[in-house]
């Protein structure tokens, strides 16, 4: 066939495809359906928002994230006004204000394997009519985080069970922050006056009070919702004993989640952070060039909680079913097991706590602690405590007057009496 005929024929073919796809409807792109999530923190992690939607191509997760409590006052609002995302994160401290209005949750129950979680986080989840308003995330399982290197420096032991060993009660807690802060450098001495940095033991000793309230089996409430703030004694030893580390000096001082914590924890302004286990990866993202200097040892008292969520479907949501279509599928084992590794949110799934993917974890920028098997033996410990209707406002109340202490505006004594008051005021049954 000559050149001319290879032309003609080749223009032919083309004539006759292009009138077969003429006759070919194009494939419309999926149309997806966008679940609106409100949250706080980190309760959704990157990897699980776009591995659904990987595995859901007909999905898009729309997450609006704001502080915590921020938050939970927009969801407030948004209950009120009947115009509430598909999905909410509801934080423990106030799973006590939603549990006491079920009404505006739709009901979960039967959604997962009750018996896969913790009791008591499963309980924080159950409205005071019995319907199930939200499904466990993680749990807060609190222990020391210690810069090894800053320990060495100042003459304290660095491995994990002597460091646990110098601190069995708080004051001994205290009283190693003492020693620590004794043999500051006369430049980090000087420092908070004339640089403002203020070098310490531990970033925030006001992070003390709720680890200590948590250790109790009671803090503001009886199970029947009557208030004992004044009367329980526990409350009154949280109080006072962060009082004391407060005044001590062996804080920085330095408010959690600033950019100043982050510099801080960077340039080894402070050796101590009591550390849920997601804190660990604040710790990692902010401090990344500290790796291997870290290690994790026990909490004084011996277990701790702090934090932890549950999500919740209004039953205001747009898209009831795909809600719980992502709780059920992001908070099952297998995916907190992966949340876990990949961003340290302890799981809420208690059949986990036998499998050595999660026992045997170990983490090399803590210097290989076996993070998995601390955290579970942590949580393990820890104790169900009721949580009421006001439970964030008195902790918001007893909060302040602590902060009154720290910057030297009062004295414990007339803090306490301070906090009392505002409580009597504002806070009613």
């Amino acid at each position: 066939m000559n050149r001319k005929n290879v032309i003609r024929s080749a223009m032919a073919l083309l004539t006759v495809a292009g009138l077969t796809m003429a006759g070919i409807t194009p494939a419309h792109a999926v149309t997806k359906t966008q679940v609106t999530i409100w949250s706080y923190g980190n309760v959704i992690e990157p990897w699980g928002e776009t591995e659904y939607e990987r595995l859901h191509p007909d999905i898009d997760l729309k997450i609006k994230k704001n502080s915590m409590d921020a938050h939970h006052q927009s969801l407030i609002t948004a209950f009120k006004a009947n115009t509430t995302p598909d999905i909410a994160a509801i934080e423990v401290s106030y799973s006590g204000f939603f549990r006491s209005y079920p009404k505006y949750f739709t009901n979960l129950n039967g959604l997962v394997n009750e018996s896969d979680y913790l009791d008591w986080r499963w309980n924080q989840g159950v409205g005071n009519d019995g319907k199930v308003i939200g499904i466990p995330t993680d749990v807060g399982g609190l222990q020391v985080a210690y810069r090894k290197d800053l320990f060495k420096a100042h003459g304290l032991p660095t491995d994990r069970a002597a460091v646990g060993a110098l601190w069995p009660t708080w004051q001994k807690f205290i009283d190693t922050g003492k020693l620590y802060v004794s043999k500051l450098t006369p430049a980090e001495k000087t420092s908070c006056k004339v640089k403002k940095v203020c070098f310490g033991f531990i970033d925030n000793a006001g992070t003390m009070y709720p680890a200590i309230l948590n250790q109790g089996a009671k803090k503001y409430y009886e199970t029947n919702g009557t208030l004992i703030y004044k009367t329980n004694a526990n409350v009154k030893t949280a109080f006072t004993t962060t009082a004391t580390a407060l005044n001590s000096g062996i804080s920085t001082r330095i408010n959690q989640f600033t950019s100043d914590w982050n510099a801080g924890m960077m340039k080894g302004v402070f050796a101590t952070v009591l550390a849920p286990a997601w804190m660990l990866d604040y710790i990692k993202q902010q401090a990344a060039s500290t790796s291997g200097k870290w290690d994790v040892a026990d909490l004084p008292g011996g277990g701790g909680n702090l934090g932890g969520s549950q999500l919740t479907v209004p039953t205001a949501a747009k898209h009831p079913q795909e809600a719980k279509d992502f709780i059920k599928w992001y908070l099952s084992p297998a995916i907190q097991l992966e949340i876990f590794k990949r961003y340290g949110l302890f799981p809420s799934a208690s059949s986990l706590y036998n499998n050595t993917a999660l026992t045997g974890y170990k983490d090399k920028f803590f210097s290989n602690a076996p993070i998995g098997q601390i955290y579970v033996t942590g949580a393990r410990q820890l104790r169900p405590i009721f949580e009421g209707k006001n439970q964030r406002a008195i902790d918001n109340y007893f909060g302040q007057a602590l902060a009154k202490v720290a910057v030297g505006k009062m004295t414990a004594a007339a803090a306490w009496s301070d906090a009392i008051a505002q409580i009597d005021k504002n806070i009613k049954n």
